[in-house]
């Protein structure tokens, strides 16, 4: 009966510890909204291409970028086989955070398309993604990266 007061007062000691701030979970807790703008460069419109995406894949940012914040754009060329699936990815240009070229790739490898009609033929699509971390709402955080995505991704 002794141990379990000892054990007892050990976790009552612990949880007063942790919540009276000496320890705490949430000590700096800074939560940012994330948002990825996508811009098809080649073709010019979604109307010209010859695919569709299926459920369009979200992005989700890890910790340590999303530490690091901050905001990014890449122009991304790559192919669509006969399949659907996304292929030769290959960076033409960026001007990002640390981390955001792998984010990228692996972002697009996991879209997946369907033939319109008229497709089905492996095509070559040319896009920028612009990375945005930033702001306390979804909406803060689109009209910052609406704004990036207005200039140039180029250093």
């Amino acid at each position: 009966m002794k141990f379990y007061s000892v054990v007892l007062m050990l976790l009552l000691l612990f949880f007063s510890i942790f919540n009276s701030g000496l320890v705490s979970a949430n000590s700096n807790k800074v939560v940012l909204e994330t948002h990825v703008t996508e811009t098809l460069l080649v073709p010019q419109s979604t109307e010209s291409l010859s695919w569709q995406r299926v459920s369009p894949e979200s992005l989700t940012m890890p910790r340590k970028i999303e530490r690091i914040g901050g905001k990014g754009c890449g122009i991304f060329s790559f192919n669509i086989d006969q399949q659907g699936a996304t292929k030769d990815i290959k960076t033409e240009a960026i001007v990002s955070t640390f981390g955001m070229r792998r984010l990228a790739k692996e972002y697009l490898e996991s879209w997946q398309w369907e033939a319109k009609p008229s497709g089905g033929i492996e095509e070559t699509v040319l896009l920028r993604l612009d990375f945005c971390i930033g702001g306390a709402t979804k909406q803060e955080a689109l009209d910052i990266c609406e704004h990036q995505a207005s200039l140039p991704c180029t250093r």
